[in-house]
């Protein structure tokens, strides 16, 4: 019974490997041609954490930048419905009308979309957007913000009142520490509670519908001096339900140089891509994910 039972167990374990190993590449559409970000450096850079996983199988259909004469938006039609993931490194003009029903419809049905950095500044105005991002670069009077106080508790702050949105300057960037929210979420799950994040552009005061937001991650925003923060624990990795699909927003990231090398970005992406495809992740943590004592930058 003894050498059946190990058997079976071992046969269970061989085709859960197999199986695995026999998931088709998950297909990531990326998107960026506008952006007040370096998008022509920071697309190729995610592109290529996505492919070297041999998880993804990528495809950039970049927007007509700014000012593109009427006939290249015309031309341009994204196949949403051909990927199981989108990744928005876009912030730019408004898409044709078309295209954005499109992408409406491709998320209610269960498409998964992944917003990285300034992807959450684009399309004031979109209502669809705005509730399946959840919390955007917006005016305090447009939307209500959230932050988690000190006991673990959300805090919602109305249209009007509380901080601004915005950002430290440039001289007063630093390492922040993450905080898990959520430990049981696929995409946190494993991860030391608290871990340093390269130093990044870390936004504050996000506003919006604030609809069914699930905050995996923040971050301390320091106050005063160069620093110019709220003094709160910021949202930093949340997710958004909106009909069928999952839309994961992160904030970090804001160039190669300046979020996108910590390992811990990394792991993001690629988790936050999978389970935004899939609704569950196999990607493990990798051996040198930061601590809350030590940051871990690939070269």
């Amino acid at each position: 019974m003894k050498l059946i039972s190990f058997i079976m167990v071992g046969l269970l374990v061989f085709t859960a490997a197999s199986a695995f190993a026999a998931d088709e590449p998950i297909k990531v559409l990326i998107i960026g041609g506008q952006n007040n970000h370096d998008w022509k450096a920071t697309t190729p850079h995610m592109k290529g954490i996505l492919e070297k996983s041999g998880r993804f199988q990528t495809t950039v259909y970049d927007a007509p930048e700014k000012d593109a004469p009427p006939a290249q938006w015309d031309a341009w039609r994204p196949k949403f419905r051909d990927y199981t993931c989108v990744l928005l490194n876009y912030n730019g003009q408004m898409w044709p009308e078309q295209v954005g029903k499109d992408f409406v419809e491709y998320v209610r049905a269960g498409g998964g979309v992944v917003v990285i950095h300034a992807a959450n500044n684009s399309f004031g105005g979109w209502k669809e957007y705005e509730q399946m991002v959840g919390l955007l670069w917006r005016y305090f009077t447009n939307g209500t913000s959230l932050y988690i106080d000190d006991a673990g508790k959300v805090v919602r702050e109305e249209p009007g009142k509380g901080r601004q949105m915005g950002h430290g300057d440039w001289a007063g960037w630093y390492a922040w520490t993450m905080t898990v929210r959520d430990a049981e979420h696929p995409i946190t799950q494993g991860m030391p509670e608290h871990w340093l994040h390269q130093k990044d552009e870390l936004y504050h005061g996000q506003r919006g519908p604030a609809e069914n937001v699930n905050i995996l991650l923040t971050a301390y925003s320091e106050p005063g001096g160069k620093h110019n923060g709220t003094g709160k624990n910021e949202p930093i990795i949340w997710w958004v339900p909106f009909g069928q699909g999952r839309v994961v927003t992160n904030v970090m990231g804001h160039g190669v140089d300046v979020g996108m090398k910590c390992v811990g970005f990394k792991l993001l992406l690629l988790r936050s891509c999978e389970w935004a495809a899939t609704g569950r992740c196999t990607i493990p943590i990798p051996a040198d994910f930061p601590t809350a004592e030590k940051m871990s930058i690939e070269r």
